[in-house]
């Protein structure tokens, strides 16, 4: 049994590892730590876990005291880069699920996040926290960077065909519901302002490209659509491929691929409305469903994945990179059933 400790625990990330942790076979929740909420019990802004968890958040520093083996922090981008490093330095697992350890060059944060990165020489021994893609190098890790949820449908979908160097360029229209936006409302992501609405934004560039491009090499664009869900993340991913192939090579590929893939799972071709999946079959679970279907000119491909951006897109990916850092079956915790219908 592992000793975890949780910052920033009144978000939704953070209700989603609490949630999972409270579960967990061999995770042992020490604290839930949050600025603005000391003493205040936890079900008070996760009433769903009045059941499960009966802490009360504490200070920061209360919870730094307290004997852990792993840290999960789940601060909003730009915050927590100070936590990260004293955790760091205390000789912890630390999990942070921000953008503020995902970019491998300091520069990039410049770019896509107008920000100076005040550690840069701890980027190199951050891990892009996606199994999929490293679990190898997770095995070691000392610090595990969340994943964009963006980022994690778009790198799952044409994964495949980069690693097989097929795939020249693509173009991803995503579909995201309001949850993407974090607890905090402002602007155009408060729900009711984005309820009905199908707002597009983010056209061409969306700052989770520089995470697709870090990880696959392959540069493409992105239009982003918000949609009447809470939770959910729809990728419609179309694919110009560099040579004419046939549909069930494609198949066998994606077979290939994620046939050992604890959490990926792939739609059957017929009947047609199962064939791609809709976000809704995955909701609460850390699945991520793929389905595609080649144009009929062989070099066309459309791929379309979707994930629970709370758990596959967030909280979930840094439990199962967690998993596999501190030496658990990487699904310990994590066979969760979608519910479904919602």
């Amino acid at each position: 049994m592992r000793e975890a400790v949780v910052f920033g625990g009144r978000g939704y990330t953070g209700g989603e590892l609490l949630r999972i942790i409270a579960l967990h076979e061999g995770l042992k929740l020490k604290a839930v730590a949050s600025k603005g909420a000391v003493g205040e019990p936890v079900w008070r802004y996760h009433p769903h876990l009045r059941g499960l968890i009966s802490e009360n958040f504490v200070s920061y520093d209360d919870a730094l005291r307290r004997e852990f083996d792993v840290a999960f922090i789940a601060l909003p981008h730009g915050e927590g880069f100070d936590l990260l490093k004293e955790i760091y330095d205390m000789g912890k697992l630390v999990v942070d699920l921000s953008a503020n350890f995902r970019l491998r060059s300091a520069s990039l944060y410049d770019r896509w996040y107008s920000l100076s990165h005040p550690y840069p020489e701890l980027l190199e021994e951050a891990v892009y926290g996606l199994p999929e893609l490293h679990r190898q190098e997770l095995r070691s890790a000392r610090i595990i960077s969340g994943v964009g949820c963006n980022a994690t449908a778009l790198i799952l979908a044409i994964l495949p065909l980069v690693e097989e160097g097929i795939v020249d360029w693509f173009h991803a229209d995503v579909r995201v519901g309001s949850s993407a936006a974090g607890a905090k409302a402002y602007g155009g992501s408060h729900h009711p302002e984005r309820s009905r609405a199908l707002r597009i934004y983010s056209v061409y560039e969306h700052r989770h490209l520089a995470e697709v491009f870090q990880e696959t090499g392959i540069e493409g664009e992105v239009r982003i659509t918000t949609v009447e869900l809470v939770r959910g993340l729809q990728a419609v991913v179309r694919c110009e491929l560099k040579e004419r192939v046939s549909e069930k090579e494609i198949i066998r590929l994606y077979r290939k691929r994620y046939n050992s893939e604890p959490f990926i799972v792939l739609c059957p071709l017929h009947p047609d409305h199962l064939r791609f999946p809709d976000p809704r079959w995955v909701s609460g679970s850390n699945f991520c469903m793929i389905g595609l279907k080649l144009h009929e000119n062989g070099k066309v491909l459309t791929v379309v994945s979707a994930i629970d951006n709370l758990v596959k897109g967030a909280s979930g990916s840094a439990v199962q990179s967690a998993n596999i850092a501190l030496g658990f079956p990487e699904d310990m915790g994590l066979r969760i059933a979608p519910v479904y219908p919602i």
